[in-house]
C-alpha cells in the first residue's frame, strides 16, 4: 500500500468526524483503503462505520470476514441464539453472517487469515453447518495488516 493511501486512512481514523468518514468510506473505490481502515477501526465507536464499509460495493469477502471476526463473530458462530443483552451487536453480526453465507461478498485480491488457533478452529468446525465453512477458510492475496 502506498504512502499516500496510508496518510488518507490515518486522516479518516484520527482527524475526520463520523459523518465525513461515512461519506468518504461509502464513496471510495479502493478495497485497500476499506481493509486498512477496518483493520485499524476503534470498535468503541460502534457499528455504523463498519456497516458503511460493508455496504460499499467494493467490499470483498476478505473485508467482510475480517469485520465479522473483529466484531466477535466467533461468539455468534458458537451460539446463534438471540442475545437480548446486546441487541445492536446481534443485529449487526446476524446480518453480516447472512450476507456472507448468501454470497453477497466475492473473493478479491486481499488476504484473509482466520484469526483462530488450531484448537478453536477444530472446535468450531464441530459445531457449524457445512455451508458455514466459509468462516473457517483462509483467502490468499495481498497482506494489508498494517497498524496505523
Amino acid at each position: 500500500m502506498d504512502e499516500n493511501k496510508i496518510v488518507n486512512v490515518k486522516a479518516l481514523l484520527y482527524d475526520a468526524d463520523t459523518d465525513e468518514v461515512k461519506r468518504i468510506i461509502s464513496q471510495t473505490e479502493d478495497q485497500e483503503i476499506l481493509y486498512v481502515y477496518a483493520y485499524n477501526y476503534n470498535w468503541d465507536n460502534g457499528f455504523d462505520i463498519p456497516q458503511t464499509v460493508l455496504d460499499n460495493k467494493k467490499c470483498d469477502l476478505s473485508i467482510a470476514l475480517f469485520i465479522f471476526y473483529r466484531a466477535d463473530g466467533l461468539s455468534y458462530l458458537e451460539d446463534k441464539t438471540d442475545n437480548a443483552n446486546l441487541p445492536q451487536w446481534y443485529s449487526f453480526i446476524k446480518r453480516l453472517y447472512d450476507s456472507i453465507l448468501t454470497g453477497e461478498y466475492q473473493s478479491g485480491e486481499i488476504e484473509f487469515k482466520v484469526p483462530l488457533s488450531k484448537v478453536q478452529l477444530f472446535k468450531l468446525k464441530k459445531v457449524i453447518a457445512e455451508e458455514a465453512n466459509i468462516f473457517t477458510e483462509n483467502i490468499e492475496g495481498k497482506c494489508l495488516d498494517i497498524n496505523l
